[in-house]
């Protein structure tokens, strides 16, 4: 398939769709309904979902879009957005301030034609964005990735649930220094991005593409590097059922010494 070239201003609608949904969202979470938190957490995802949706549509460019809350298409043609329109919703809901709104658009249907990521904070207002050839930064500064670190000094944070077998981890999570789990990936890939982290793992498999595009860029544009399902760099298609295992490190070093530990 022909790659779609990107028109100018893809960056600001992004941009306003992304605080769009932090508008919509905080409105809900300040006046909050008398609902249990599954309600809660169907309304804020479907509040993010419409104004994402509104947005593009208000914008006039034709567009695909895949979302974890549903696709559609606005005109014909046009290039593809993928959207997590909440990364982290029982946290936003439970009021745990580790939540984002995640946006890329790419020339194919395929993460390696991702051009622009932007990543909001729903919290803090504090954006994450990076363009393919030209960097990644947050908010106005340039992201850099840590340094080569052993795992035994390392900041490692990683995604593990109920019904996911957690002993491909345990040699990980015995020899790294410091352990986290956000509940939202596209966060902690952007920590990794930014060097708070030092790395990020999710062996899972279940860890959909719609969450971590945007952050995929960012980190490889940062000049950090990844592993998704065994490949180093790994395409993959661009669609709601797409699910990898992935390992994200500062540096080569620290994503050996990582898959050196985990079976």
């Amino acid at each position: 398939m022909e790659p779609v070239k990107l028109g100018t201003g893809w960056t600001q609608i992004l941009l306003e769709a992304a605080e769009n949904v932090r508008s919509g969202v905080r409105n809900t979470i300040l006046n909050r309904p008398s609902m249990g938190v599954q309600e809660l957490k169907d309304l804020l995802d479907a509040e993010a979902q419409q104004a994402i949706r509104k947005t593009l549509k208000d914008a006039g460019e034709p567009v695909h879009v895949i979302s974890e809350e549903g696709d559609y298409s606005i005109g014909e043609g046009g290039p593809y957005i993928v959207a997590d329109p909440v990364d982290g919703t029982t946290n936003l809901a439970k009021g745990i301030p580790l939540a984002v709104t995640s946006l890329a658009i790419s020339e194919t249907p395929l993460l390696s034609g991702v051009q622009i990521g932007i990543i909001l904070d729903l919290y803090t207002g504090e954006t994450y964005r990076a363009e393919i050839g030209r960097g990644s930064w947050r908010g106005g500064q340039r992201m850099t990735p840590s340094g080569p670190k052993l795992l035994k000094d390392a900041l490692v944070s990683m995604d593990i649930s109920k019904g996911h077998p957690i002993e491909p981890m345990e040699p990980l999570i015995q020899k790294a220094r410091y352990l986290r789990q956000y509940g939202c990936s596209a966060l902690s890939i952007c920590h990794v991005a930014s060097g708070i982290m030092d790395a990020h793992v999710d062996l899972r498999g279940t860890l959909r593409i719609t969450d971590a595009a945007a952050a995929l860029l960012m980190l490889k544009e940062a000049g950090g590097v990844y592993i998704t399902n065994g490949e180093m760099n790994g395409d993959i298609e661009l669609s709601r059922g797409s699910t990898m295992t992935l390992i994200a490190a500062s540096n080569p070093g620290t994503l050996e010494e990582i898959l050196n530990h985990t079976s």
